[in-house]
């Protein structure tokens, strides 16, 4: 019983620490009640204090509806857990007419489409202002005041004068980038190219933080913050040199009996963006299965050369299939940006093809081909999305030129689109549509000349690259379910259809199947199980393909 004394003292002691106080707040009669208990407030607080500043709140209510001369009355506690306010409402203003009219210049600006003199209910009143305060800064004038003087009162209405005063307009006059001292000055440029002298507006700001977002070199470690001075608006944008680097490979050993020689197998994948903070990205890709095919593809892309709007990128790509040809292409382009997102190209590429094997029939022959071509590369980030930042990618290309073989030559034309969307049903259900689409039109088609497809990048189920054709049009689709904010699953439906003519092939692609996604420390974990099947062929799951990558950011 000793030891339960002190348990029960401590027990009331904490209740009546953690006890809520009440408020009870009434009119001068039955009808301010209900006038006040219309306008509503909370019954319980922690402390008197919390109900002193609610009791203000309620006033402060009540003048914004036209209750001008309510006032506290008296305040009392009825117990030690009750507080008793009461207040006299007066008499209720209902409208206020307000004269706009005293400069006819400003009020042109902050009120254009309205008369000299308005009417409006009384608790219209702040929303009426706050509407004019918002036009008014989208013109430039964010430090604009807007104050109701000479105000009178005739019967149950006010009587009131606008003063405006918009001060100077804003625009953007300097942008400085702090906490990355190498940040290419070309980007810079561009952006401050992009809003210098621009109309300051929080929309303005938005899209300035929305645009450097873009570069994914580039962390924003804050929101902008502006600077005015008297003659002056500076906006300062915070970043810090980002990891978009990437990097995935496997390489395999494999002794070829027949030859005695060390076949090398495996997949390099690497993407060096500002490595030597320039801005530049430059990609290596390689892959060989040790037997039939091998690729190698190297670009590298300079942006905004001797700072001016222009770019410059190079490529070369070498494709082999096994002992029968060899493909090596070159092509240079220079680009124009609109902005870093938006970029057209004007290049000119070509392609010189060995028949290994010295066929020369016209299924496989030594080529060479020249065109002249204009591509429109776009893209859109989502920035806040983590696993999924590339919301949009629109990729056109054109060119128009001839092939030089040992039998013939002929007039020749491409046409490449790729598109990609991200479709957000809501934060966890995102849609993803890819659609790859490629024509070569010729008097005569040879093998090694065809587009090769295939593998984890387009059709998936399918081997990589162990698709041909001069025509394809493809779509692929996967509906993704984010299970955690780095983890993701999804499935897999790819369609498409080719026309080979070396072969007078007319067929359909279907790919099926499931993955996921987990985003590491390192990168991302990407595993894909698919099964590719043509036309009418039952789908069998030895045909069954896994793709397996982990790309590590640096």
């Amino acid at each position: 019983m000793k030891n339960l004394i002190p348990f029960l003292i401590l027990l009331f002691g904490f209740a009546a620490n953690s006890q809520q106080l009440g408020l009870v707040i009434s009119g001068n009669d039955a009808s301010e009640t209900k006038i006040i208990d219309s306008i509503g407030y909370p019954k319980s607080f922690a402390n008197a204090k919390a109900i002193e500043s609610e009791a203000k709140a309620l006033s402060a209510k009540l003048g914004r509806i036209g209750f001008l001369s309510a006032e506290i009355v008296g305040n009392s506690k009825t117990n030690d857990s009750t507080f008793t306010y009461k207040f006299s409402l007066g008499q209720r203003t209902k409208t206020v007419r307000i004269y706009l009219g005293k400069n006819p210049e400003l009020k042109m600006l902050a009120f254009p489409n309205e008369k000299d003199t308005v009417s409006l209910e009384i608790s219209q009143t702040e929303t009426f202002l706050n509407n004019a305060l918002q036009t008014l800064e989208k013109k430039g004038y964010s430090l604009a005041k807007l104050q109701l003087v000479n105000i009178r009162k005739q019967g149950n209405s006010l009587m009131a004068d606008l003063n405006i005063d918009t001060g100077k307009q804003r625009v953007v006059n300097d942008i400085v980038f702090s906490g990355y001292d190498k940040m290419p000055e070309g980007h810079k440029r561009n952006i401050r190219r992009l809003y210098k002298n621009k109309t300051f507006n929080q929309e303005t700001l938005q899209n300035l933080y929305n645009d450097v977002g873009k570069y994914r070199f580039l962390n924003q470690t804050k929101y902008p913050e502006i600077l005015f001075t008297t003659d002056t608006t500076k906006v300062y944008v915070y970043v810090e040199k980002a990891k978009p680097s990437r990097f995935d490979g496997l390489i395999g050993f494999a002794n070829d009996e027949a030859n005695s020689k060390l076949v090398f197998s495996g997949y390099l994948d690497l993407l060096l963006v500002n490595f030597v903070n320039t801005g530049e990205e430059f990609s290596l890709y390689w892959k060989s299965d040790g037997k039939e095919q091998r690729t190698f593809n190297a670009s590298i892309e300079l942006p905004y050369i001797f700072k001016s709007r222009f770019g410059v990128k190079a490529a070369l790509n070498i494709f082999k299939q096994d002992s029968t040809f060899q493909n090596t292409k070159t092509a240079i382009d220079i680009g124009y940006y609109f902005n870093y997102n938006t970029r057209l190209y004007l290049g000119y590429q070509s392609t010189e093809s060995s028949d290994i094997q010295n066929q020369n029939n016209f299924s496989i022959n030594d080529y060479e081909n020249r065109f002249a071509t204009v591509n429109l590369d776009y893209i859109d980030y989502k920035i806040d999305d983590f696993l999924f930042p590339e919301k949009t990618r629109l990729f056109f290309k054109v060119g128009i030129g001839s092939r030089d073989s040992n039998l013939q030559k002929n007039s020749q034309l491409f046409a490449e689109a790729n598109l990609r969307h991200n479709f957000y049903l809501n934060d966890k259900n995102i849609v993803n549509v890819k659609s790859l689409n490629y024509y070569l039109s010729s008097d005569t088609y040879i093998i090694n000349e065809l587009y090769r497809f295939g593998g984890i990048n387009s059709i998936r189920g399918f081997q990589e690259s162990s698709l041909q054709a001069n025509f394809l049009s493809s779509i692929l689709t996967e509906y993704r379910y984010v299970l955690a904010p780095n983890l993701y699953v999804h499935s897999i439906i790819d369609y498409g259809y080719f026309v080979d003519e070396t072969s007078n092939r007319r067929d359909s692609l279907l790919g099926l199947g499931f993955g996921f996604g987990l985003q590491t420390k390192t990168g991302l974990l990407n595993l894909v199980y698919a099964n590719g099947s043509t036309g009418d062929q039952p789908i069998k799951l030895s045909n069954s393909i896994v793709h397996l990558s982990l790309k590590a950011n640096f």
